[in-house]
């Protein structure tokens, strides 16, 4: 049996303690760890005090003098301030704790550290308590509002899935041997399809590099063959990216039998004005946040179903709260349910008259809303709702009848078009017949118009000259049928901005009567007076012709007489008013160099050219070769009168 020494007893037990204390302290500093963990959110500004005190406490022991402490405290504060935050008010606040708690920590050691704190308990520990609550003050206010961010909604996925479910499948075997197989759509290749609803299928599609997605909105009605589909049953979407496209293939159509009103839909500017053949809305926006309000174009032959768009249009409008203005150059007969739901112009002078007040109303607030600091119309904006503006647009029906080629009026209508947006103030244009002619010949004028809306129903005829369609229009209005299998297709047609990039859409079938009937009345609230009939027409930049006094051939002194005679005094007016336009294009350019010398660029400018500038440039050769015009010296030159 062996025996210890008291020495070796002692090791023992202090190796033993040893371990105790370790054990502890690790279970403390894991309890501790654990504590903060679970609490720091909300016990931060205790941890802030704790901190202070801690510093103050130590010092002492430490043998730190308050300079010391003072240049920690400044090192704390100089770091809160440049640490990154989201704002520069985080990083203030942030900055301004530790400033404060500093402060009271170089306080405290200057008065003694320990003793201070067991002298003046109050101001050395519950007046820095009292700030660290105060200061934290703001992060309870942000934990108790604080909300997580909502979980995105499911959308059809950019990327293709590993795993190909059989719709995919399915889709990308017809997409192979149907349409590449029959050379549509080549360097394109179906990658994922999902189906919102039946009979309607979208599908994702990759495009091959050197492929363009311009030309492949294009061949929709290629891929209607190639698939057996109904006209008008393909509809291309953008995905933000060049490489991807979605294409929307309706196997059954939801607006074959018509489309049932079932009232306004009007949404924060935006309303459905047709539903598309997937049964997806198609919106017409009639204004955007910050941005002001647009008009459209809507174009259709007789019995298409312009009238009804048209009634849509005004019901959806005056639901949204938004001033109606309705010119009818057909005396009453284009829009009779809605003569008493809104401001009605009949007639043709009536209608010219109001496109008048229209462009002298968008230069009244173009000047009321800079003179207010405004860059865009929003009705939400407290200065436009100081000045009492509201939105408005104008409707014109059969625009075709007051729109004459080279006449002011479509010099006016042009630029209020041009520069309605942030006015408040849209345009909507009507017709039936879809050439230029029907909007004055104006290309700028349909431009501006159609940079909005643009509604194109059935057409019967293109006609002669250039087709009113926008130049990116997707889809054959023309080769719309007035019924198909004994079946009416009154409102059918395209909608340009709609995201279902030609696939046929077609307005719902509302009674235009009980729709008047229920719809709100919204006074229109004019910032000019009503136009003199009587008035000439003025082009926009130029001044009103000036009224010379009526002289008799013998009246007059002699000084007036010799002035007369060498053409002194006399001023030649600038301002344009109405008179006969030239009878052709030649006669326009002659009359046009008569005046004086003009280059190209500056007879397109005007806004009464009648062609466009390719013809323009061919009209300028002929002249030339017959001898009646002389080109210019140099490049870019005025052209002249051959002598």
């Amino acid at each position: 049996m062996s025996t210890r020494t008291a020495e070796e007893i002692r090791a023992d037990r202090t190796a033993a303690l040893g371990r105790a204390l370790t054990a502890l302290l690790a279970v403390t500093a894991y309890a501790l760890a654990w504590i903060i963990k679970r609490s720091w959110r909300r016990l931060l500004p205790v941890y802030w005090v704790a901190a202070e005190l801690a510093l103050a406490w130590v010092a002492g022991p430490l043998g730190l003098s308050w300079q010391t402490v003072g240049i920690v405290a400044l090192a704390i504060a100089a770091t809160a301030a440049g640490w990154k935050a989201r704002s520069r008010t985080v990083r203030a606040w942030r900055a301004a704790i530790a400033v404060v708690l500093g402060g009271c920590a170089v306080a405290t050691v200057a008065g003694g550290g320990p003793a201070a704190m067991a002298a003046h308990p109050t101001l050395t520990i519950a007046v820095p308590a009292l700030l660290g609550a105060v200061l934290g003050w703001p992060w309870w206010h942000h934990l108790r509002h604080h909300t997580p961010p909502p979980a995105p909604a499911p959308v059809l996925a950019a990327e293709p899935a590993d795993v190909i479910d059989p719709l995919t499948a399915h889709w990308q075997r017809r997409w192979e041997r149907e349409v590449l197989a029959a050379k549509v759509c080549e360097g394109t290749n179906l990658i994922q399809a999902i189906e919102p609803r039946p009979g309607v299928t979208e599908a994702l599609v990759r495009l091959t590099p050197g492929t363009k997605p311009g030309p492949l909105f294009k061949s929709g009605p290629d891929v209607e063959v190639a698939l057996d589909l109904n006209e008008g049953a393909i509809g291309w979407r953008s995905t933000g990216k060049r490489a991807w496209v979605r294409v929307v293939l309706v196997e059954r159509s939801y607006i074959e039998g018509g489309v049932t009103w079932t009232g306004p839909t009007y949404n924060g500017g935006r309303f459905e004005i047709a539903r598309f053949a997937d049964g997806s809305p198609g919106n017409w926006i009639a204004s955007r946040p910050n941005y002001g309000v647009l008009g459209g174009l809507i174009v259709g032959s007789t019995g298409a179903g312009k009238s009804r768009a048209l009634g849509a249009l005004i019901a959806n409008l005056l639901e949204g709260g938004v001033q109606v203005a309705v010119g009818d150059p057909q005396n009453g007969q284009s829009l009779p349910a809605w003569k008493d739901a809104v401001d009605y112009h009949p007639g043709v002078d009536k209608s010219a008259l109001l496109g008048r007040r229209v462009h002298a109303e968008v230069m009244r607030r173009a000047q009321l809303l800079g003179d207010a600091g405004v860059e865009a119309f929003d009705e939400n904006d407290p200065r436009v709702k100081a000045l009492g503006l509201r939105a408005l647009v104008v409707i014109i029906d059969e625009c075709q009848l007051i729109l004459i080629p080279n006449t002011p009026l479509v010099a006016l209508i042009e630029q209020a078009a041009e520069t309605m947006r942030k006015t408040g103030v849209g345009i909507v244009l009507a017709t039936q017949l879809p050439q230029m002619k029907s909007l004055g010949g104006s290309v700028r004028l349909r431009d501006a118009v159609v940079a909005g809306n643009a509604l194109i129903l059935r057409l019967s005829n293109r006609g002669s000259g250039t087709t009113i369609l926008p130049d990116d229009f997707v889809g054959d209005p023309f080769a719309l049928q007035a019924e198909i299998d004994g079946k009416t297709t009154a409102g059918m047609g395209y909608l340009r901005n709609g995201g279902r990039v030609g696939m046929l859409c077609r307005v719902p079938h509302l009674d235009e009567a009980a729709a008047a009937a229920a719809a709100p009345r919204v006074p229109v609230r004019w910032n000019v007076p009503e136009v003199d009939p009587k008035s000439p027409i003025v082009l926009p930049g130029y001044r009103a012709p000036a009224k010379t006094a009526m002289t008799t051939p013998g009246g007059g002194s002699a000084v007036d007489k010799l002035r007369a005679a060498f053409g002194a005094g006399r001023k030649t007016s600038t301002a344009v008013v109405e008179q006969e336009a030239p009878q052709t294009s030649a006669e326009w350019v002659l009359a046009c160099l008569r005046r004086g010398p003009a280059s190209a660029q500056a007879l397109l400018d005007r806004p009464d050219c009648p062609v466009n500038q390719s013809q323009l440039y061919a009209l300028l050769t002929r002249l030339k070769d017959a001898g009646r015009i002389s080109p210019p010296a140099q490049r870019n030159g005025p052209w002249t009168i051959s002598a």
